[in-house]
Formats: structure tokens, sequence, C-alpha cells
């Protein structure tokens, strides 16, 4: 099976965030369904991808077999972890909007950064964000999905040691509403941290 450049896009964007649906799929190269579908059905026939409905009532999601992420940079996830489903596809669906509103800026996956730790100047503390865009001026900003409140004392380390390191300008925290003002209280004299209402703005 010849390999297009567009397959490759689509190989490597799956792997660096592990798995995603269709229809991020579709926003993210900007395909229209029906296209989409058979370009999904083609890579699958080849086992280059999977498909599967991790829950009866969510959306099927793609990742890569072996084979698949021989294309990538990435090695293929081991499994899909059930705990960590919703926080994943959200988190695509914040770096969709972010891409639209920051479209000179780059995207650096989580899993990117797990492979490269200390690249980018994450992980020395043990904690790597959810993901990190950078600006054209070099600015390197840490996104961060808070869907439940951490321990008080796991947060504020988190935030202590952004704190301490010089690479990363701002960290951008996403929350649901009721985490809001517990990571508000945490952050309060911490000018580099910006809050915002995942909902509000997802949605707005």
């Amino acid at each position: 099976m010849r390999i297009t450049n567009r397959d490759r896009e689509i190989l490597r964007f799956i792997n660096e965030v592990g798995y995603c649906t269709t229809e991020q799929l579709g926003r993210w190269f900007s395909i229209k369904m029906r296209r989409l579908y058979k370009v999904m059905e083609r890579l699958i026939k080849a086992k280059l991808v999977m498909h599967e409905r991790i829950y009866f009532n969510k959306p099927g999601i793609y990742f890569l077999t072996n084979q698949g992420a021989k294309f990538t940079s990435l090695p293929a996830i081991d499994k899909v972890s059930k705990g960590v489903f919703d926080h994943q596809l959200i988190m695509i669906d914040l770096i969709l909007k972010l891409r639209n509103m920051y479209p000179d800026a780059t995207w650096v996956s989580e899993r990117h950064l797990k492979y490269q730790k200390f690249l980018y100047g994450v992980g020395r503390f043990g904690h790597i964000s959810d993901g990190i865009f950078i600006f054209p001026d070099d600015r390197k900003v840490a996104i961060e999905v808070e869907l439940t409140l951490k321990a008080k004392h796991r947060l504020e380390k988190i935030l202590r040691a952004y704190g301490g390191q010089l690479e990363i300008s701002e960290v951008w925290y996403f929350c649901n509403e009721d985490v809001m003002r517990g990571v508000a209280a945490l952050s309060a004299k911490r000018s580099f941290v910006k809050i915002y209402s995942l909902k509000g703005f997802l949605h707005g």
C-alpha cells in the first residue's frame, strides 16, 4: 500500500495525542467526513490504525498499531486508559480551539514531551504539562486541563516548580467551574498563571 504525505500527517497526529475521534481528525485536517472515512478505512485495512469504541455512549477512537507507529517519531500507545479518556478528548478539543486562535504557534503534545523529557524545560520536577504552545517569539506556554482539583500539596509543588524555572513563560489552566476557585487560591500571587473556564472557553 502506498502511504501518502497526508496519511503520514494523520498517523503522526493520532500518535502525538495517543488517540482521537473521527470528528477531531476532520477538524484538525479540514477534511470532509465522507472523504475521511475512506482514508481511515484504507489505513485500518493496511493494519496501521485501529478503531475501537471504549464506551457505548461515546464516540469511537482511532489509535495506531505498532506498524503504524513506525511512520511516526513515537511508539504506539500500550492501551487506552478509561481513567483519562474524557480528559484526553477534552484536551484535544482545547488544542483545536487554541490552534485556531494562534495559527502561528507550534503545539508540542504531552506524549512528545514525555519522550523528549527536559527538551522544553519541563519534566525536571516530575510533572509534565498537557502540552506546550511555542509562539513565534519563542515564548513557551504550558497548557493544563484540570477537570478535578489535585491535592493541595501536589498542586502547590507543581506551581512552585513552574515558578522556579525560566523556560516556560506562562501556564494556562483550563478548569471545570468547581475547580477554578481552588486553583485560583493557590496561584493568587503567581502572575505567570492564567486561569480560564474550560466550558466557557470551548463553547464561548
